[in-house]
């Protein structure tokens, strides 16, 4: 009798489990680690250029805060984007997309993350890297993500959270924003420009479905995206030399910054002039190693 009545709620118990497991698992999915752990070390890159660590609980603040807002910020983001999500095939599966997970109870978990990170920041760094991370936070939430279904505008507005990181991170150290806040600021920004003009004609077809006026989706032929992609990585070039210029790095920066730009606008100029998925896809996989390269180079030979 007493493996009759155990037998049942041991069975109830393991269900349970599994369940908790499986909906822990889908949380880490939905905090989208890789693109975190890149939000993270550009903010420490930012905090190293100004502070090489005088502070290690004003570090290990930063880090965590910054971790937490962004992980906040992506639940929240997948929260509003389900349905969006559910029609194209790339994404179909996230969690919410798929019906995993409640798209209510992840919204309030996302918010409440986000608030989270944001109170690490403030008490463990200062109100300015608080505010700065709130900034990311709202303009990515509540300005970038809804405009994805009404402008292809929303390219240039996504780019500004996107560029926030290593201003948390300066505003973290120095407790203002210094001249390598803004630097490190209009670098990451128009970077992000031919970085997502590229991805999004790769999955152009992916956007059309799911109803997303993006750029690549409005223009078949591609011609004004790569018109625009070659504009930005030439923009980028002089851009990426003004750290040197306004005396905030050495020469090692300067010519490693002119050697990459070169490289990515190469890159640019193939796309033009032989538009293809594979040189869109190209030109993507270059931009993942311009931004870190330039960024490390920044931080080795600051002045």
């Amino acid at each position: 009798m007493t493996q009759l009545t155990t037998t049942p709620q041991s069975a109830v118990g393991v269900e349970h489990a599994a369940k908790r497991n499986s909906l822990l698992r889908d949380y880490i999915e939905m905090s989208k680690l890789r693109i975190t752990t890149m939000v993270v070390i550009t903010a420490w890159i930012g905090y190293a250029i100004v502070d090489a660590g005088s502070s290690w609980l004003r570090l290990a603040a930063m880090f965590i805060g910054t971790a937490l807002s962004c992980i906040g910020a992506g639940i929240v983001n997948q929260a509003y984007e389900k349905q969006t999500d559910a029609l194209m095939p790339r994404t179909r599966n996230r969690p919410i997309a798929s019906g995993r997970v409640n798209r209510t109870q992840a919204a309030v978990v996302g918010v409440a993350v986000a608030a989270l990170g944001v109170a690490v920041l403030w008490v463990g760094c200062n109100a300015l890297t608080a505010c700065v991370a709130i900034t990311s936070f709202a303009v990515y939430t509540f300005i970038y993500t809804p405009m994805k279904r009404m402008s292809s505008a929303s390219t240039i507005v996504g780019a500004v959270p996107g560029a926030l990181p290593p201003v948390i991170g300066v505003a973290a150290a120095a407790g203002s924003l210094t001249i390598e806040a803004w630097l490190m600021f209009a670098i990451m920004f128009l970077w992000q420009l031919p970085h997502f003009l590229a991805i999004a004609y790769v999955y152009r077809e992916d956007y059309a479905r799911a109803g997303m006026p993006m750029l690549p989706v409005k223009d078949p032929t591609g011609s004004t995206t790569f018109t625009q992609v070659l504009l930005g990585c030439l923009a980028l070039l002089p851009l990426g030399l003004l750290p040197t210029m306004m005396g905030v790095s050495g020469m090692v920066y300067f010519t490693g910054a002119l050697v990459c730009g070169l490289v990515f606008l190469a890159f640019g100029v193939v796309l033009v002039l032989r538009p293809s998925v594979k040189a869109a896809r190209r030109l993507f996989f270059a931009s993942l190693v311009y931004l870190p390269v330039v960024l490390m180079l920044l931080l080795v030979d600051r002045v």
